[in-house]
């Protein structure tokens, strides 16, 4: 049985060879969520000279406007809309620091959970279960 080692904060740690597993495992799932997923990929069949196209899971805007995908204006009253902001404000205001941070940087930086994790300190599952734990928080805050 081989020696196994993992990175931890810029140190090499020894591992077990089932915790070696797990993590590689749980590395490889999260690579299929932020990655693979979001990937076209293509099927070269060089025998039937054929080429399948299997779409992405998501789509961007960019993308669909460059195909000529037209989205119909929604008729949203300018009132509503900064009315809207105005709530979703009152409502960031009623978080926690940590709280606001964490939607912060996701939703307004762009960043991923795994960058997050990273940052934080914590696994990328919890921090996907913490940003669950507060947009339920906003639900119930927007609409009481």
């Amino acid at each position: 049985m081989s020696k196994k080692y993992i990175m931890k904060n810029g140190i090499s740690v020894e591992v077990s060879d089932e915790i070696y597993k797990i993590l590689k495992e749980s590395d490889r799932k999260i690579k299929y969520v932020e990655h693979d997923l979001k990937e076209t990929r293509y099927i070269i069949d060089r025998k039937k000279e054929t080429v399948k196209e299997i779409p992405s899971r998501e789509d961007s805007l960019d993308r669909l406007t460059a195909l000529g995908v037209d989205f119909a204006d929604s008729g949203m009253d300018f009132r509503e809309s900064v009315t809207d902001k105005i709530m979703l404000e009152q409502a960031l205001e009623k978080l926690s620091d940590e709280e606001r941070y964490l939607i912060a940087q996701l939703f307004y930086f762009d960043r991923t959970e795994r960058e997050l994790a990273t940052e934080l300190h914590q696994t990328q599952q919890n921090i996907n279960k913490i940003k669950q734990r507060i947009l339920c928080k906003l639900y119930e805050i927007l609409n009481n």
